[in-house]
């Protein structure tokens, strides 16, 4: 679409006012945060966040979530959520930012690392929780409590709580989780998932294993 293509190129001017206008436009006239193909590629391209597919939320919220991060699809990303994937340099002589921030111009570069991020698909970060630098994987399937700071990598389908975050429990049993990855069924556009959606309208494992009383069994 010709207005998109337009409106994208726009947004390169890096004016606040004039980019919070092309993303409501965009949102407007593409679906919204679940569809929108040319929102995801602005944030792709001028922010370095990659979010797939039907992700929405804070994610596209810009400054909230560090360069360098990905972010899977079918995730739900509250609003604020704050993901930094570096931290200010406790080894230098001072930590401020007129040491190593260009922007501000005192230093003539930028030398503190980032720390690439991936987030799995259909995770849910609650609000105003917290993903630390260091932080390099949080898995599918993952819950992020409201409020919870995230310090180390989180295994698929975990939940998680507090700060510093700790697991509490997971989702689901071992078996099932191995089953869910392995299923990839985040993988599918929604038009194929919308004649199965009775699959995730219940309680998942009591459908899963009416549909294979044997694996229970076992």
């Amino acid at each position: 679409m010709l207005i998109s293509k337009v409106l994208y190129k726009i947004y390169g001017l890096n004016n606040h006012r004039v980019r919070n206008f092309v993303l409501r436009i965009v949102l407007k006239i593409e679906g919204g945060e679940f569809y929108s193909e040319t929102l995801r590629k602005i944030f792709k391209d001028y922010h370095k966040v990659i979010v797939g597919m039907y992700t929405h939320g804070g994610c596209f919220k810009p400054g909230y979530v560090d360069k360098f991060t990905t972010i899977g699809r079918y995730c739900s990303i509250a609003n604020p959520v704050t993901i930094r994937n570096r931290n200010h340099p406790l080894e230098l002589k001072s930590m401020h930012a007129f040491f190593f921030n260009p922007k501000l111009k005192i230093c003539d570069k930028d030398f503190i690392e980032y720390v690439p991020l991936t987030i799995g698909n259909d995770v849910w970060l609650g609000q105003n929780s917290i993903i630390m630098p260091h932080v390099t994987k949080i898995g599918d399937g993952v819950v992020v409590g409201a409020g919870a700071v995230v310090n180390k990598d989180i295994p698929p389908y975990a939940v998680v709580v507090g700060n510093p975050s700790r697991i509490v429990r997971y989702r689901f049993s071992k078996e099932l989780i191995e089953e869910l990855l392995s299923s990839k069924w985040w993988e599918k556009p929604i038009e194929e998932i919308k004649p199965l959606i009775n699959e995730f309208q219940q309680p998942y494992e009591k459908f899963y294993f009416s549909k294979h009383p044997k694996k229970n069994d076992g």
